[in-house]
């Protein structure tokens, strides 16, 4: 495979890197919260914004958005 050649990690040693970080890889979300989708990543990016701006701690952020996010989807994406 790609990230297992020797020719190509001697020429490029950050490829068998990837390896790993592909097998790892989760997609946004877009595909099940379809339309929702900008509403959702705003959400998230708004308690990730507090956490690290020190509005809240993450517990308390990362509860409010399961609440937010859970009645965003209703009865379904």
């Amino acid at each position: 495979a790609l990230y297992e050649d020797a020719d190509i990690a001697a020429a490029q040693p950050i490829i068998p890197r990837w390896k790993e970080v592909f097998l790892n890889a989760v997609p946004r979300p877009s595909a099940p919260t379809k339309v929702k989708y900008n509403e959702v990543s705003n959400q998230f990016w708004t308690a990730v914004h507090k956490t690290l701006s020190g509005t809240g701690s993450a517990a308390d952020n990362l509860a409010a958005l399961e609440i937010s996010l859970t009645k965003l989807k209703g009865s379904g994406w």
